[in-house]
């Protein structure tokens, strides 16, 4: 049997085993912790449990670093914005039903192609909206109030990428990742697979660590360091509008 059709065997035994709605919430909070807590949760380790490997690849200075206790800080802030999001989609679920789904659960899952093409869709599509709704975040009449939250940490650790204002959250973390595919009508698991990368992407991106060149942490620690360069995800947009260069 391939992969493609013990996906298909395993998605089977999970629709006739638990509802719609079950299904969709046990997702949203599986995908958080694969996703965002653990691979975050390792990145801090690594200043503990291997700090000749850490003072190595650090991208900015010792002295840049957060403290102790401002970690701590934001590690709290970070696992409330995580518990919120899953208590809103606790309470649509309810309302909803559990025999109701939010999301396409086909029970034929599409082929590998329609996996891929839905991922670089969510890519573009997250790109250009988180670009554009970051550069919004900045403007001065709004940067105080919403955004000056989450460049409190110039020099980012992992558990700051979700280290934002509720607005924040909602508007550039999760309306980007969620709302292209959402209306794409992707498979549930084609979401999902998405999730648990650009969760990982988050918590890479704030890392403060060089060693992994995809994705760049670079950029975006430069973005935390300067402010006004790198605004987007990957690249793209910033090429665009010469936003790639500080200015």
């Amino acid at each position: 049997m391939d992969l493609h059709a013990q996906l298909q065997a395993a998605w089977d035994h999970v629709r006739t085993t638990y509802k719609p709605g079950t299904i969709e919430l046990t997702g949203v909070i599986v995908t958080q912790i694969v996703g965002f807590i653990i691979p975050a949760t390792f990145y801090m380790l690594i200043d503990v449990l291997f700090p000749r490997f850490s003072q190595r690849h650090k991208i900015q200075d010792n002295h840049r670093q957060p403290t102790r206790q401002q970690i701590l800080h934001c590690v709290k802030v970070t696992m409330f914005n995580h518990v919120w999001v899953v208590a809103l989609y606790t309470l649509l679920v309810y309302f909803a039903g559990l025999d109701y789904a939010f999301l396409n659960q086909d029970p034929i899952i599409p082929p590998w192609k329609t996996f891929v093409v839905d991922f670089i869709f969510g890519l573009l599509a997250r790109e250009i909206s988180f670009y554009y709704v970051h550069r919004v975040l900045h403007h001065p009449s709004i940067y105080a109030y919403i955004h000056k939250m989450h460049h409190k940490y110039t020099a980012p650790v992992a558990f700051a990428a979700e280290y934002a204002h509720p607005v924040e959250h909602l508007l550039a973390n999760i309306l980007p990742l969620t709302l292209p595919l959402y209306l794409k009508g992707a498979h549930f698991l084609s979401i999902i697979f998405f999730f648990v990368f650009e969760l990982w992407e988050a918590a890479a991106d704030h890392s403060g660590y060089d060693f992994l060149k995809l994705p760049p942490a670079e950029l975006h620690d430069l973005h935390h360091e300067k402010f006004r360069v790198n605004y987007g995800t990957i690249g793209l947009m910033d090429w665009i509008h010469g936003t790639d260069v500080v200015g």
